[in-house]
């Protein structure tokens, strides 16, 4: 009747471990991935891995756009980006008027298109 009982226990124990081995495996290699460009189902969701932190949101600067885990600071300087764009025409009016204003409008287009250069091939696109 003993052995009987340690048997039962031994099987009970057993099996109690195998199936928390399982679910603790299947629970881990089953999590999302939170890194940039890594597909994500629920919009706005926010994540973070590291010291960064993500939003599932489609990522302005990929083509064709889904959702994906996308740098909150992307998401963030694109909107400054196109916030100062549409800004740009009150400074191209004020700037025009002389001489050195037309030489900083000039670089001011040209520091733009360097920044949107970084945030598409580095920033937003890679998460670099």
């Amino acid at each position: 009747m003993r052995n009987s009982k340690r048997l039962k226990s031994v099987v009970l124990a057993s099996a109690l471990g195998l199936f928390l081995a399982t679910t603790t495996f299947s629970t881990t290699s089953n999590a999302a991935t939170i890194k940039n460009g890594v597909v994500c189902k629920k919009e706005g969701q926010k994540g973070k891995a590291g010291s960064k932190k993500y939003v599932c949101d489609k990522n302005p600067y990929v083509s064709p756009t889904k959702l994906t885990w996308t740098l909150a600071s992307c998401l963030d300087a694109y909107d400054l980006f196109i916030e100062a764009k549409d800004q740009y025409e009150i400074f191209k009016d004020i700037l025009s008027v002389s001489p050195e204003g037309l030489a900083e409008l000039t670089n001011l287009q040209k520091s733009s298109a360097s920044l949107q250069t970084l945030m598409k091939s580095q920033v937003c696109k890679k998460g670099k």
